[in-house]
């Protein structure tokens, strides 16, 4: 074992939810510091930058900062199930489907269709295609419109 590693100093960081993140002192100093403006109106050059570097270090023409993960899974839902009624396959144990308020369906009209999670979080391939709907039913079925696979796994 190195030096470094023996000297190395180690903290706990909870990335559960970013409901539970605290700021650090040195995090409130930078955000008191940070030159804001109107977001709304394109001219925050703080959350400009935050997306540019974002969408840069991510490959992606854009970025778009939100400020909880619930509200970019929202967005990231209606932006693929543009037609209410519309679809979405996801885990039984899934984020979006347990713990985000049944958000899909309220604000966007959008149908949840779960299939069982492994105890790992993955969904096996064959219970994915089984539960894709058959779009000659569309009078009868909602459409599946999208797939949600989690990389990091709720329960």
């Amino acid at each position: 074992m190195s030096s470094d590693s023996v000297n190395m100093v180690t903290r706990r960081v909870d990335l559960r939810s970013d409901t539970v993140t605290k700021p650090t002192e040195a995090m409130r100093a930078a955000m008191a510091k940070a030159e804001v403006d109107d977001d709304v109106l394109g001219n925050d050059p703080t959350a400009l930058c935050l997306e540019t570097e974002m969408a840069r270090i991510l490959g992606k023409e854009a970025g778009l900062f939100v400020p909880s993960g619930t509200m970019g899974n929202l967005i990231s839902v209606l932006v693929h199930c543009n037609v209410r009624g519309s679809e979405v396959i996801l885990g039984d144990n899934s984020h979006i489907h347990i713990y985000e308020n049944g958000g899909i369906s309220t604000i966007g009209g959008v149908h949840p269709r779960t299939v069982k999670n492994n105890k790992d979080g993955t969904m096996d391939i064959n219970l994915i295609e089984a539960a894709i709907r058959d779009p000659e039913f569309e009078i009868c079925y909602p459409t599946t419109t999208l797939i949600c696979l989690e990389n990091s796994h709720a329960k």
